[in-house]
């Protein structure tokens, strides 16, 4: 038969069948998989109870710290006011406001590592 009598509708098989083997083949071979547990993984898709505690640590933490910090800006406003413009007087305030700032933040820090409990265990 010559190309010119052979219809265009006609597609050799050939391509589908082997086309079709693949997809058996893979599907059994994927039909062997395991389902894994997220641990296995290291990808969390819930949060267990620890980690909605440690997060509302965290929040606490810095909840606690901003309160403190505003009433420290309070504080040093007052102060200010209270030095009158005496330069030494202010020196002195602003030292003493720094000191007070980092004392905030170092409580800060110092409380959110306190929410990161590493190890589930307990020592026996």
């Amino acid at each position: 038969m010559s190309n010119a009598t052979r219809s265009p509708d006609i597609r050799p098989k050939a391509p589908r069948i082997v086309l079709a083997i693949l997809c058996v083949v893979a599907l059994l071979g994927l039909a062997q998989c395991k389902m894994t547990a997220d641990k296995v993984t290291g990808v969390s898709t819930t949060m267990d109870k620890a980690q909605l505690n440690r997060g509302s640590c965290v929040s606490e933490c810095a909840h606690d710290a901003n309160d403190a910090m505003d009433v420290e800006k309070d504080l040093h406003k007052q102060n200010v006011q209270d030095c009158h413009g005496d330069q030494a007087c202010l020196d002195a305030e602003q030292a003493r406001h720094n000191a007070a700032v980092d004392v905030v933040q170092e409580n800060r820090k110092h409380c959110m590592d306190g929410c990161h409990h590493q190890g589930g265990g307990h020592g026996r």
